[in-house]
């Protein structure tokens, strides 16, 4: 009964600046941001996570830190599978300006036909952060599994396979890596994953117990949107 948060950074300085930050080093929370974040961890469902993994980047890498302070990893682990998409050229340019851009329709209404000049195509990056929620879904499921053996052996009166309290993990990411992950739990096509909006510093939970996912919450705040002027995870729209 697998339970996977998403969980997207606080807002940043390049959030606040509408600058497309990408993978540019030095892109910190503001002190808005980690109030919020603050906020809106208080609203977790959730206190116990078996695992964490988090994009390398300096503002996810301190909201990870925040997130220690409100929850109980077992694991914390850096993840590059997870690290926002390598947007190239456009890396550090305003979004006002990136929006005249011929390739903006494209990646609006065609993303999984987008590749960011010197940098990564949204496939790309839709497939190996799909590809890690998968393998992470599996690795707790098998978690769970030996939760129920060890049960079994420790009380052989106890009902034989009852499976026990699911297993939760985080992830720490990005707004257009965690709505590819939402897109895909849903069976979204990559085309429409910018009509999904999740704003800096929420929260979204997806339930992999069943045969396929679903979504319990999306973009959950304390603040709701007024944490970001940019609608839309990314900042793609």
């Amino acid at each position: 009964m697998p339970v996977i948060v998403l969980l997207r950074h606080g807002l940043s300085s390049a959030n606040v600046s509408g600058i497309l930050a990408g993978r540019a080093p030095g892109v910190s929370l503001t002190d808005e941001g980690i109030r919020a974040l603050r906020a809106n961890l208080e609203l977790l469902p959730h206190r116990h996570f078996t695992h964490l993994l988090h994009s390398p980047l300096q503002r996810c890498a301190q909201t990870a830190s925040i997130a220690a302070e409100a929850a109980d990893f077992d694991r914390i682990d850096v993840d590059e599978a997870v690290i926002e998409l390598d947007y190239g050229e456009w890396t550090g340019r305003p979004l006002k300006e990136l929006g005249q851009e011929p390739l903006w329709a494209t990646v609006v209404t065609s993303a999984s036909q987008a590749r960011f000049p010197g940098g990564e195509s949204i496939t790309e990056a839709a497939d190996r952060c799909t590809a890690r929620v998968r393998d992470l879904v599996a690795q707790l499921r098998e978690d769970e599994r030996a939760d129920v053996e060890s049960r079994t052996e420790a009380e052989p009166t106890a009902d034989a396979g009852k499976s026990g309290p699911p297993r939760w993990a985080m992830i720490i990411s990005h707004g257009d890596i965690i709505k590819a992950i939402i897109a895909d739990a849903l069976g979204m096509p990559l085309d429409d994953f910018q009509r999904l909006s999740v704003a800096p510093g929420s929260f979204t939970v997806i339930d992999y117990s069943g045969s396929v996912p679903v979504l319990a919450a999306m973009s959950v705040t304390a603040a709701g949107l007024a944490q970001s002027a940019a609608v839309g995870g990314g900042g793609m729209r």
